[in-house]
């Protein structure tokens, strides 16, 4: 009776941990559902995890925006989580900047380096990769274009990903296309930055996505730098500049 007992105990320890592990799941799944339906099928959850403030769970949509749940599903708001830690001394985390970075993140390691067009350091592994929404048009991309050897010299490699102002289908947009179809992009896109013209090309391409992926990320102007940690540094910056920003983040 004793084994029997002991058995019994065991098999329903065991099934006890099993409910307490289903549930987090299982509440993920309803709020997932709650969130959905409120959205709209145009603006769907892309990432859902437990959020920092305890009893919520913090939700990613299509669009990039962030909202936060209350497990029970009774709460629900849209806006910047800050804590604020007093030891060893008062500061302030923004957990809502650093998800936003890291979903950044996720999306910028999605990309296939055979979308980008990639300007690295001729005589070195680069030390940091910075990839920068471009325009040809846009005189502040093409001052930052002008100075490519001043950044390489402090060993960041450059990535281009397009995005025409002007919007799809525009002629910057056609000409960014050329580019990216080119069997030389890194001539023809100097080419378009000096202000020349190229040869006219299409073929499969990503300008159309990076653009869309630019909308996502909030870019309001050219260029916008997004470090490797999905941190965004809106206009330009010089080589100077961007050294002492990377070094801020640690990534270089």
């Amino acid at each position: 009776m004793k084994v029997t007992h002991t058995k019994y105990l065991t098999a329903m320890l065991f099934t006890c941990l099993a409910l307490l592990i289903a549930l987090p799941y299982e509440a993920n799944d309803e709020v997932e559902s709650f969130v959905n339906s409120l959205m709209g099928e145009h603006n769907q959850v892309i990432d859902l995890k437990p959020a920092e403030l305890e009893g919520f769970y913090v939700a990613t949509m299509q669009d990039f925006s962030v909202l936060y749940v209350s497990e029970d599903r009774r709460w629900i708001f849209q806006g910047d989580l800050i804590e604020v830690k007093g030891e060893p001394e008062l500061s302030l985390i923004p957990h809502t900047d650093r998800h936003i970075g890291s979903m950044r993140e996720t999306q910028l390691n999605a990309l296939s380096t055979n979308d980008v067009i990639a300007f690295a350091p001729p005589f070195e592994a680069p030390k940091a990769v910075v990839h920068v929404f471009t325009d040809t048009t846009c005189g502040y991309c093409q001052k930052l274009h002008a100075e490519m050897a001043e950044y390489h010299g402090k060993g960041i490699e450059i990535r281009y990903l397009a995005f025409p102002r002007a919007g799809i289908n525009s002629q910057p947009y056609s000409a960014m296309v050329s580019a990216w179809c080119s069997n030389t992009p890194h001539t023809a896109l100097t080419q378009l930055k000096i202000g020349a013209e190229i040869e006219p090309k299409t073929c499969e391409n990503p300008v159309a996505d990076q653009y869309r992926l630019g909308k996502l990320f909030g870019l309001r102007g050219t260029p916008l730098l997004v470090l490797s940690n999905g941190k965004t540094v809106g206009g330009y910056v010089n080589a100077d500049e961007l050294e002492e920003i990377l070094k801020s983040q640690g990534l270089l």
